[in-house]
């Protein structure tokens, strides 16, 4: 019966093509003025088309928490034979059969690339790095939903599956549901925002584990199949061929690309002629493959994982390709399959559809089972076990692919085929929604602990972020200048931050435990040796422990916060985002620095400093900072961030080898019975007199009378300083201030901050903005 109404289907979508065909329009010169009749305007239509809808879907289904995947998935649906392809006219003008084929051919090609730029971003090393948690993880959510699958299909009768095309049909439809793509999990923890996280990690990990697991159990699959409809000796020849590709691939490919990547400069491009050989050797491993009898894909995606990840080579591959691959043909490729998807090809009263609703839903618990149970074993909170198993069950456009190449080669039919879209649309919406739900990463940064310098002891913890060489001499120097003593040592964690390219899976590394370091480590040398130097020069008062972290620009603070909630720090110091030239012009301004030191200051599980660099200019000539001391100025106004900031000016002052000027504002309109004022006076009342007998140390007031006034002073004290701390004072409000706001251009230094960093400030000054720690209510 199934036959028969395959066969009525295609007879109905016959149509004669016309070859060679015509390509451009002559518009409206032209005899024919239906541009439709021509390929290109045709195809340009199309992808025209399947864009607007796709956005239509997007724009209101983002705020839902639905994935990309799924407008694109509902477009394919509308063009397709489900509700407008049942319309002759419009499929024989806008979607024809021929110009399917094309844009089909086009948008496989882009598929082709993204697998192949999944095995860069694969970082490979990960697998001798694999913790046992990872490992078995990764294996049983492979292996538990197929055998469970593999038992159900023997359970059920036969009969069940008899319209399926095949009598292999329900066993494929097994292992294509076990099956975890490393791809789709890295792009569902993208989405959420969870790279860097704990959870994020094992899932990168098992995943890992558990599609190179499935690639191998497909690769033998298909000989398997190879030798029981054809001969043995056929699927000892391609088992033969497939070997020696992979051992070309290893052993000659792999090194050439690492000779590649040494021999191009720090910082330089690699050559494109590189680039250009190697997309050529991408297609030809398609073709390999191919002869091989694997599918086309997995030559590319093999290929890929032998590109060196990370910078150059990987990261140039990534930033050159996958905006044409992913980011333009790869939506296609998504609709063009939902479109081929025919809905009405389901009958729900039939044994055919139960049985394969019953596989589904078998080897879908399963395989959620198979993740859950063991991490609830191992004593991980129910939420976070339950989040990691929905997220290895997830389903995206590997799946799809997967299912189409099954459809085409009529290993399973139609009906099948539209369950499988059906079933891949709703779990990547289910899956992303209920991980949001149940996993908030930045619940672990809540301050129930003070972690702060007021609370801290003689020995300050405190963490060091560093984005470049110009940092390091910056935060060395502050360093140094805070006083590290064998009586008060400091413990400087210093964190290097290096952005995400090239690779899926982030990169946090601990020097301390791993001293084979990875390709990337090498720009961290650097930063290392100058810090190392500082330890050895202070011995018994410094004590440095370095860090190296590679994530994605806006997932950097997760590193920033995980880390100094690990070491119990109790201040962040963070690069301000503006670089200064030699005569005092804005040299670069890099925004994304900004955006993660706001969302340092949001999430920060203790205090946090951000460091305005003038360093590298030349020093003022007045009369204060021509002395030998180093002068520092601190401007109290009040309030928790001020007293913060005293706190850490009062360190600086111990050693006697700075000159300290604590100025403190006063407004005649601020009232002595306010209760923070009452604070306020109590701390510096308590400072003053325990630092009065300290010739390096003074304590001026000032009273103001309104805003300007203080804005005035203020830029009055710039020159006489080498650097100047205040407190951010987040959340304070008081006459002094008051309608500053307003014109705050850096709201994240607050308004003396902000004053003190202004473009149009030509000081030689310094500046540190400290906010302490806020409390979670």
């Amino acid at each position: 019966m199934s036959n028969n109404t395959d066969s009525i289907s295609t007879q109905k979508v016959l149509q004669c093509v016309r070859f060679p065909p015509r390509g451009f329009s002559l518009g409206i010169f032209g005899k024919d003025n239906n541009p439709w009749t021509y390929s290109v305007p045709t195809i340009q239509s199309q992808i025209l088309l399947i864009y607007v809808i796709t956005q239509l879907f997007h724009i209101p289904l983002k705020r839902l928490g639905f994935p990309k995947i799924t407008s694109e998935i509902f477009a394919g649906l509308i063009l397709g034979s489900t509700l407008l392809g049942r319309y002759r006219s419009y499929q024989e003008s806008l979607f024809p059969i021929a110009s399917q084929g094309i844009l089909g051919a086009l948008s496989t090609f882009g598929y082709l690339l993204f697998l192949f730029l999944s095995g860069v971003k694969m970082d490979t090393s990960l697998t001798r790095k694999i913790g046992r948690r990872a490992l078995v993880i990764g294996i049983l959510n492979h292996l538990v939903p197929l055998v469970a699958g593999m038992i159900t299909v023997s359970a059920l009768s036969r009969s069940f599956f008899q319209e399926g095309g095949t009598t292999v049909s329900p066993s494929v439809e097994v292992i294509t549901i076990a099956k975890t793509s490393f791809p789709v999990i890295s792009f569902l923890l993208k989405d959420l925002g969870l790279l860097n996280s704990e959870l994020g990690r094992l899932a990168l990990s098992s995943a890992l584990i558990s599609d190179l697991f499935g690639l191998t159990i497909t690769v033998i699959s298909v000989l398997v199949f190879i030798s029981a409809t054809g001969t043995l000796a056929r699927a000892v020849k391609d088992a033969i061929l497939f070997i020696i590709f992979i051992i070309v691939v290893i052993f000659v490919f792999r090194p050439l690309m690492i000779w590649v990547a040494k021999k191009t400069p720090e910082g330089r491009p690699v050559k494109d002629l590189y680039i250009l050989l190697i997309v050529l050797a991408v297609l030809l491993s398609g073709v390999f493959s191919d002869w091989a009898e694997q599918t086309v894909l997995v030559g590319p995606f093999i290929f890929g994982l032998a590109v060196p990840e990370g910078p150059p080579l990987g990261s140039t591959l990534v930033d050159k390709l996958d905006p044409f691959a992913s980011g333009f043909l790869l939506p296609i490729f998504v609709s063009l399959m939902s479109l081929r998807t025919n809905l009405s090809a389901i009958n729900p009263s039939s044994s055919f559809t139960f049985a394969n609703i019953i596989l589904i839903c078998v080897a879908s618990i399963s395989k959620i089972l198979a993740c859950l149970l063991p991490m609830l074993y191992c004593k991980m909170p129910l939420n976070d076990a339950a989040a990691l198993s929905l997220i290895m069950s997830t389903r995206g456009v590997v799946d799809l692919a997967t299912y189409s190449f099954l459809r085409d080669t009529k290993i399973i039919n139609q009906e099948t085929f539209a369950f499988m879209v059906i079933a891949t649309a709703f779990t990547a919406v289910f899956v992303q929604i209920m991980v949001r739900w149940l996993y908030d990463p930045s619940r672990k940064y809540a301050g129930y602990q003070r972690r702060n310098l007021i609370n801290s002891n003689n020995k300050l913890p405190i963490l060091l972020c560093i984005h470049n060489q110009d940092n390091t001499a910056a935060i060395l120097r502050l360093l140094e200048k805070s006083n590290p003593t064998r009586d008060f040592p400091i413990v400087a964690n210093v964190l290097h931050l290096i952005e995400l390219r090239g690779r899926a899976s982030s990169v946090f590394i601990s020097h301390q435990i791993q001293t084979k370091a990875i390709s990337d480590v090498s720009y961290s040398e650097n930063v290392i040796l100058a810090f190392q130097g500082y330890e050895r020069n202070n011995y018994g008062a410094v004590t440095i422990q370095a860090f190296t972290a590679i994530s994605p620009c806006n997932l950097m603070h997760e590193d920033i916060c995980t880390l100094a909630l690990d070491v119990l720090a109790s201040i962040i110091i963070l690069p301000f985002h503006r670089k200064w030239a030699v005569d005092g012009s804005v040299e670069v301004e890099d925004h994304s620095l900004r955006t993660l030191n706001c969302s340092v200051l949001e999430r920060a599980p203790c205090s946090v400093g951000i460091l305005v660099d003038r360093g590298q200019l030349r020093r003022s000539n007045s009369v204060r900072s021509s002395q030998n001391a180093y002068c520092v100025a601190m401007l109290f106004l009040g309030g928790n961030d001020d007293q913060e900031a005293l706190t850490f000016a009062k360190r600086m002052a111990i050693s006697g080898t700075i000159s300290l000027t604590v100025i403190r504002l006063i407004s005649k309109k601020e009232m002595s019975s306010n209760v923070d004022q009452v604070i306020d006076l109590d701390i510096v009342g308590d400072w003053k007199h325990s630092r009065s007998g300290w010739e390096n140390v003074q304590y001026i007031e000032h009273q103001v009378n309104e805003t300007t006034e203080t804005a005035l002073l203020v830029r009055s004290l710039v020159d006489d300083y080498d650097l100047i701390i205040t407190g951010r004072r987040n959340n304070t409000h008081c006459p002094l201030t008051a309608g500053l706001e307003e014109w705050s251009e850096i709201p994240e230094l607050g308004v003396i901050g902000d004053m003190l960093a202004s473009k149009d400030l030509k000081t030689r000054a310094s500046v540190l903005v400290i906010q302490q720690q806020q409390i979670a209510m």
